[in-house]
């Protein structure tokens, strides 16, 4: 059959999916899904878009997944790409031998999925930079968990490159899968669902198929294929083969009114002639999968592939069987599952069993038998289980979901009471945890410890719950079983006892709570110094570095985040840390206003091996905020919209709050009020309840900025008001420097003295915590020299607020004392810091914070010279800021975004964001114009 038979009645279908193949001629990218029950098309379709591709000359990678390989990590992805150790590309190559576990340099605690789909998105890119590139993906709906991630990853990292990503499935895919099509949707995906085929396009098809229209009573008995070109056609064929089809003058009419009720019986039919043992092999086969070696059918009919080949000569010649490359392919995975289902069910699963036996005998690969143990498996088989927990073990960084699969079917096969069922069951508690359902993990860990269980067992669940309670952020929760669990006096491993303290301790610190968090963080130091625990250590200082933080402490914070990066750094014990102390270190060195060597900790922090991955999504919002602190706000804005986007997808709710809000602080600052307005409605759950969120200070600080900036003045103190109440009552002086000048400024215009001078008097005592820290000591000297209107203190502020890069503490200060010297008579002095300020607000391009200023300067009579902000041109290589010529001249070298983000310690998204940028500023569409461009801006 042609494919042009099977595409009768698809001319819209086509006409999207040619649009996408021009569009990626063109350069653009795009991701089409094809959705349709089996036997509808979708092979058709996507061969038809694959020969397009090929005819314009574009690279064509294309994969399918199979039933009864769920648990091979990365299979179908490793298929499409040819990653593997034997590729011809070393880039390939090297994934390949990552796939097989064969990266001996790999710390034992990271998850390497992340690290292989970095990979593979920029293999995918590599190949992209030489020539348009089609990624099809088929069969979805059997994909492995880590395979939806690549190729997910590829869609959204890939946005600017010439790639059309398609993939086809099933209706109704398994949650994974229908994820994956709702994530694609969201970022723009096109989806072609294939209906039934009309009457009049079955008549046709038929027409094609025989040479000649079919009669009335023909067309009658096509109508039971209910649409489905693959059944009408295999229904042709099957009556043709049978001779019961007559033609006469131009038709083909039956002589039959009888056919069998479905595709899978008519398969089952077409089996008769054969042999009965052709028929058990190809039962072998369908046991095995859709595609299969000539040598696993072997191993498991315990007969020579040559053999084996002979006894299948049958099946290929009733077009039930087909080869591709070196395996035998049932002609449609329809037959396959025709063949499989007519299996009885106990027969299935006693030939699953044996197939797994047979292939472990022959040395295959653990996750190439787990499936069929998972399938053919009963309880009690202890073989099974033990083999099911290995491959679990083996699948662990790679796919930690697929270890969750394995292990929940081992777990099953074990019988009650059996010794190891406890043992079992706390594997699936950590797996999940690894794997990120905590909520399940966490339930499970409790339902265990309510239970009678292993004695053993306890500290691990324990831990294992503290865990997953604290990546739900249900603190309370976690509080209550540390307290418990020290209580009940069972005889905790000093690394245990350490670790729930310093967890317990994060705890208090994020329920408001620093100096609760400060205590359990000091005993937990004891503990674990006392052992000697290099890794609880580090726990331990975290915990501690925090919560002296959150109390104003600054400069003892960085001593603890700089004993523990040192610790870090000089011991292996602390290898399975999932931490990143150079990240903490960082967060630690900015607090105490060195900004410069906070982000070079940032950076080590992301170069490092160990930790990056549970912290790279933090670390990069980080660098964000410091880029928005310095005011180099065209690069802050894109990395903290990807940190945004990143924080989504780790569910992170604090993260995603505190990239709104600095969003909402810069369109306030250059006076885009209805975006800054869009952006502060997402904002209300920090700021809602009785218990402000954690972050709620910067939350606080960005909508009250936009408040007051809009004329609600008393909406904006009211709304920091609360939150300095909030923070004084749990001595929590962290967002002082945020919150403090505003509301001071605040209370004194409406009239609140009182509160004003509460609040310079806290911020005065706070000098004494962090005395080396200059932005401590210029606030308090800011709010006092408002509160009794002194010119001298103003001043000295401004002065130490020059010793930092920081925007808003030097423009604001400088601000702060202007309004002074002006109130005093000392214009020019006045004038003179207005400059100061305004020029840092035109440098970061806060052009509405630049207008007050103007209009201040106006008002003494100055007159202001030309924008700052609008002496770069908007289009053209001097357009461009600092990062995106940086972005532009290595994409010119040739880099890929993942490098690019590498050299420049961004994200592949904050890349994309640059790009899009720079080629509308240079008007370029593609990366080869953009690399024309820069070669010719630089010489």
């Amino acid at each position: 059959m042609s494919s042009a038979e099977e595409l009768v009645g698809r001319d819209a279908e086509l006409a999207v999916a040619a649009d996408a193949v021009r569009a990626l001629s063109a350069g653009r990218a795009s991701v089409l899904a094809i959705e349709g029950e089996a036997g509808i098309g979708k092979t058709r379709m996507v061969q038809s878009v694959v020969d397009d591709a090929r005819s314009r000359g574009m690279a064509v990678f294309s994969g399918q997944a199979h039933p009864f390989e769920r648990t091979r990590p990365f299979g179908v992805v490793a298929a499409a790409l040819g990653l593997s150790r034997r590729s011809a590309d070393p880039r390939a190559a090297a994934i390949g031998a990552m796939l097989a576990g064969v990266d001996g340099a790999e710390p034992a605690a990271v998850d390497v999925r992340y690290r292989v789909v970095e990979e593979i998105v920029d293999l995918v890119e590599t190949g992209c930079a030489a020539r348009p590139v089609l990624l099809v993906v088929e069969d979805i709906h059997w994909a492995d968990s880590a395979s939806l991630l690549a190729i997910l990853s590829v869609a959204r990292q890939l946005p600017l490159a010439p790639l059309l990503v398609l993939v086809t499935t099933r209706p109704s895919p398994p949650a994974d899968a229908a994820r994956l099509l709702d994530d694609l949707a969201a970022g723009g995906a096109r989806t072609l669902r294939l209906p039934p085929l009309s009457h009049g396009d079955v008549v046709t098809l038929a027409g094609r198929v025989l040479g000649a229209a079919p009669g009335p009573a023909l067309t009658a008995l096509l109508a039971k294929a209910g649409g489905n070109p693959l059944w009408a056609a295999s229904m042709l064929r099957s009556l043709a083969d049978e001779g019961v089809l007559r033609r006469t003058a131009g038709s083909v009419e039956t002589t039959t009114s009888t056919v069998p009720a479905s595709l899978g019986d008519l398969v089952i039919r077409r089996m008769r002639p054969l042999s009965r043992e052709t028929v058990e092999l190809l039962r072998v086969a369908a046991v095995l999968g859709d595609a299969v070696s000539l040598r696993d059918v072997a191993a498991v009919d315990r007969r020579s592939p040559t053999e084996i080949a002979a006894r299948l000569g049958d099946a290929f010649d009733a077009r039930i069987l087909d080869e591709v490359d070196d395996r035998v392919v049932f002609r449609h995975q329809l037959v396959h599952d025709a063949i499989y289902q007519h299996i009885p069910p106990p027969s299935r699963r006693l030939l699953h069993r044996e197939a797994a036996v047979a292939l472990m005998a022959a040395g295959a690969n653990r996750l190439d038998v787990a499936d069929h143990l998972m399938l053919g498996a009963e309880r009690g088989d202890n073989q099974a289980v033990a083999w099911l927990r290995d491959a679990a073990r083996e699948a662990s960084t790679r796919a930690p979901s697929v270890t969750v699969e394995l292990l929940r079917r081992a777990e099953a096969l074990l019988p009650a009471g059996h010794r190891d069922a406890d043992l079992v069951s706390a594997e699936v508690v950590q797996a999940l945890l690894r794997a990120g359902e905590v909520a399940e993990a966490s339930d499970r860990a409790e339902a265990m410890l309510a239970r009678p269980h292993a004695t053993v067992l306890d500290t691990p669940l324990r831990v294992a719950l503290v865990g997953a309670l604290a990546l739900q952020n249900r603190a309370a929760e976690l509080i209550a079983v540390v307290e418990a669990s020290l209580a009940a006096r069972t005889g905790l491993p000093a690394p245990a006892e350490a670790l729930m303290l310093a967890q317990q301790s994060w705890a208090l610190t994020y329920t408001d709570d620093p100096r609760a968090g400060e205590s359990a963080a000091r005993r937990a130091l004891s503990i674990a110094e006392h052992a000697g625990d290099a890794a609880m250590t580090v726990w331990a200082l975290t915990g501690l570095l925090v919560a002296v933080g959150r109390q104003g402490r600054f400069e003892e914070a960085l001593g603890h985040a700089r004993r523990a990066a040192g610790l870090a750094a000089g011991s292996r014990d602390v290898r399975s840390l999932p931490l990143q102390p150079k990240f903490f270190l960082g967060l630690a060195l900015f607090d105490c206003d060195l900004v410069a060597e906070a982000r070079a900790a940032y950076r080590q922090a992301l170069d490092d091996e160990f930790g990056a991955g549970w912290w790279v999504s933090d670390t990069l919002m980080a660098d964000a905020q410091a880029s928005f602190a310095v005011g180099e706000w065209a690069d802050a804005a894109p990395g903290l919209v990807a940190g945004g986007e990143a924080a989504v997808e780790k569910g992170n709710p604090l993260l995603v709050a505190q990239s709104l809000a600095y969003r909402v602080s810069i369109a306030t600052g250059m006076g885009d009020h209805r975006t800054a307005g869009e952006l502060a409605a997402e904002l209300t759950v920090p700021l809602a309840g009785e218990r402000l969120s954690y972050n709620a200070g910067i939350v606080a600080y960005a909508v009250a900025g936009l408040k007051a900036a809009e004329g609600d003045q008393v909406g904006a103190y009211d709304l920091l008001l609360r939150c300095w109440r909030c923070d004084a009552a749990r001595e929590n002086r962290f967002y002082h420097r945020w919150l403090a000048p505003d509301l001071v400024r605040l209370a004194l215009a409406i009239g609140h003295r009182d509160v004003a001078a509460e609040v310079a008097d806290a911020v005065a005592a706070g000098v004494a915590l962090a005395p080396g820290v200059p932005t401590v000591r210029a606030l308090a000297l800011r709010c006092r020299a408002l509160v009794d209107r002194q010119v001298e203190p103003a001043i000295e502020a401004v002065a130490l607020a020059r010793q930092t890069p920081l925007l808003v503490e030097h423009a604001g200060a400088a601000e702060d004392a202007a309004e002074l010297l002006t109130r005093d008579g000392r214009r020019d002095e006045a004038a003179a810091l207005l400059a100061e300020a305004l020029a840092r607000y035109e440098q970061a391009g806060a052009d509405a914070w630049a207008g007050r200023v103007r209009a201040r300067l106006r008002s003494l009579g100055v007159r202001p010279g030309p924008r700052g902000s609008r002496t770069r041109p908007a289009a053209g290589w001097d357009s461009l800021t600092s990062t995106q010529r940086a972005v532009s001249m290595l994409v010119a070298e040739g880099l890929t975004n993942g490098a690019v983000a590498r050299r420049l310690y961004i994200s592949p998204h904050t890349v994309n964001s640059h790009l899009r940028h720079v080629y509308a500023k240079l008007g370029v569409p593609n990366r080869v114009a953009l690399a024309a461009v820069v070669h010719h801006s630089i010489k």
